[in-house]
C-alpha cells in the first residue's frame, strides 16, 4: 500500500472530511515511524517491540574475564533481548542508574544487563568467557512519507496497522466517537501479529523492560 492509497484509506475511515488532508499525512507518518524507530504503537501499552523481520537483527558478543561493558552492535538501536547462550539464560534488563548503585563486585556469570551511550554493561562482571546473544532493532534511515507513490519500508502486512494507528489517532484528535472502535482494532491487530516467544517471557518475568 503506497503512502497515497494509505491517505485515503484513512480520510475514508474518518468520514471523508475535507479538512483533514494535511493531518490525515501527519498521522499516518507519526504512526510508521513509530512502529519503525520504538518497534511499536505506544497506545496498545505493549511491553516489547513487536517482531518485524525487516528491522530486526541478531548479534554475538563475547565477554572477557572481569569485564563490565562492551560496545553494542554498530547497527543495534536498542536491544530487544540479551541471553548467555553459554549457559542458555536470558539476562534481565536493569537501568543504569540500578547499575551503578549495585553492580556485583564479584566476577561471575552473566545475570544482568544495562544499556548506555552505545555499550552494553554486564553484571557481574565475567568470571569467564561467554558467548552472550543480542537480538536488537536495527539502526536505519526512516524516510517521511511525502510522495503519493511511496510506500513504508516495512512488509506490507504493517502497512495495515499503520492505516488503522493512523485513523485512531485521527478520530481520537478529532473526538470521534469511533475512536474507541479504532482502538480496539489496533490492539487487536498487534496483538494478531505479535508473537510472544518463550525468551520474551521468561525476559517478562525478570522485569524485562525497553526503557528509550
Amino acid at each position: 500500500m503506497n503512502f497515497g492509497t494509505m491517505k485515503l484509506h484513512v480520510k475514508r475511515n474518518l468520514g471523508n472530511r475535507k479538512d483533514i488532508d494535511t493531518l490525515v499525512a501527519e498521522w499516518i507518518n507519526s504512526a510508521y515511524l513509530d512502529l519503525i524507530t520504538i518497534g511499536k504503537f505506544p497506545e496498545t501499552g505493549k511491553f516489547a517491540p513487536v517482531p518485524i523481520p525487516e528491522l530486526d537483527g541478531t548479534d554475538i558478543i563475547q565477554t572477557g574475564i572481569g569485564g563490565t561493558d562492551y560496545p553494542l552492535p554498530i547497527n543495534c538501536l536498542f536491544p530487544i533481548s540479551v541471553r548467555d547462550t553459554t549457559n542458555n539464560k536470558p539476562l534481565s534488563y536493569k537501568g543504569i542508574r540500578w547499575y551503578d548503585r549495585n553492580r556485583a563486585t564479584v566476577n561471575g556469570k552473566p545475570e544482568r544487563y544495562a544499556v548506555f551511550s552505545g555499550r552494553i554493561f554486564v553484571d557481574p562482571p565475567s568470571d569467564e568467557t561467554y558467548n552472550i546473544q543480542i537480538r536488537s532493532r536495527k539502526k536505519i534511515t526512516v524516510p517521511e512519507l511525502t510522495n503519493d507513490a511511496q510506500a513504508p519500508i516495512v512488509d506490507e502486512i504493517w502497512h495495515e496497522g499503520i492505516e488503522i494507528c493512523a485513523t485512531y489517532r485521527g478520530a481520537r484528535s478529532l473526538q470521534l466517537p469511533t475512536a474507541d472502535v479504532w482502538y480496539r482494532d489496533l490492539k487487536n491487530f498487534v496483538i494478531a501479529h505479535s508473537e510472544q516467544t518463550t525468551e520474551e517471557e521468561a525476559n517478562a518475568t525478570l522485569g524485562f523492560r525497553i526503557t528509550l
